[in-house]
């Protein structure tokens, strides 16, 4: 074999592994908020009680990815994951457990107009949107809304759950008020 034809092998073997795809470069998913644009940890901020400390709470489910009540977790090791889309609030469990966050009325077992509950389909208030004004979540009816606040109270189930009252109320007896926050949406709207 001559030299020529020994450098044209080398040549179209080189040619050859420049053609076949390594994907280097190419932008991975680096974070779940890749999946699924704006998902985020929801951050509920309200006063401490007492003498307890400053700690971080976060908006989740007391099972994690088991629908139900949502309530507020303080230290949580595994905080729910939330997005909003279409006017829509979710939350996220997997790429094949999307869960919607509902609006339910519970005045006919409590004195707190709307509870938010985690379901397996849509349901309660259909007429509401969702939407993010900065870092802050609101809930919206028409021409009512929560105004970005939320109360946090005990069930006559004696769980934690997280209501909501479309006009100004006062804070019923034995609940605190927050609002909830996402300070790590990519896409956080600008002023």
């Amino acid at each position: 074999m001559s030299a020529f034809h020994l450098a044209f092998f080398a040549l179209c073997l080189f040619s050859l592994a420049l053609a076949i795809p390594t994907w280097e470069g190419i932008n991975v998913r680096g974070s779940i908020g890749s999946l699924v644009p704006g998902t985020s940890y929801i951050e509920a901020l309200g006063p401490a009680r007492g003498n307890e400390k400053s700690q971080l709470r976060h908006l989740s489910l007391p099972v994690p990815g088991n629908p139900g009540n949502l309530t507020v977790m303080p230290n949580y090791r595994a905080p729910g994951l939330f997005y909003v889309g279409q006017n829509q609030l979710w939350n996220f469990v997997n790429e094949t457990a999307i869960f919607p966050v509902n609006a339910i009325n519970v005045t006919s077992t409590s004195e707190f107009p709307l509870q938010l509950i985690v379901g397996t389909k849509q349901a309660g208030i259909s007429t509401g949107s969702w939407r993010w004004r900065g870092t802050m979540l609101y809930y919206d009816q028409g021409s009512r809304g929560n105004q970005g606040l939320f109360y946090t109270c005990t069930t006559d189930s004696g769980l934690p759950g997280v209501f909501m009252f479309l006009q100004p109320s006062p804070t019923p007896p034995g609940c605190d008020t927050l609002t909830l926050h996402s300070f790590s949406r990519d896409h956080l709207e600008k002023f």
